[in-house]
């Protein structure tokens, strides 16, 4: 009888540990960078604009477009007037320049009706 309280304990301190051990991983898991996220629409800003008019909805995914920047600022860059990208890098803003063609790999967060913009953040430059 002993030994089986025993045993009862043991095993009850193993599951404990092991689950412990599996929420600890899962919580603390590494975040998905924006390079490793996959792309569900590859195209200029202009028909991810009139894709996302049409209704499809992109919210939290990554995409990559084209365009000419239009604006720059500290918090980002404006891709023909009509979608802002936020860098994950600012450093990355201080190297472009107005009407400059740009590829840009963002992840969008909504779309802001005062400004009539589509934004995106993470962004990052791809070649």
């Amino acid at each position: 009888m002993n030994s089986l309280k025993k045993n009862k304990k043991l095993i009850l301190v193993s599951i404990i540990v092991l689950a412990g051990f599996f929420t600890y991983n899962y919580v603390f898991q590494e975040a998905e960078t924006t390079e490793d996220i996959e792309v569900v629409f590859t195209g200029s800003s202009k028909d991810l604009i009139s894709k996302i008019n049409e209704g499809t909805t992109y919210t939290s995914k990554a995409v990559l477009i084209e365009g000419k920047i239009s604006t720059i600022n500290d918090e980002g860059i404006v891709i023909d007037e009509s979608v802002f990208c936020q860098f994950t890098n600012p450093e990355t803003v201080q190297q472009l320049k107005q009407n400059q063609s740009v590829k840009v790999k963002g992840i969008i967060i909504g779309y802001d009706d005062l400004l009539n913009e589509l934004k995106l953040n993470q962004c990052i430059i791809k070649d």
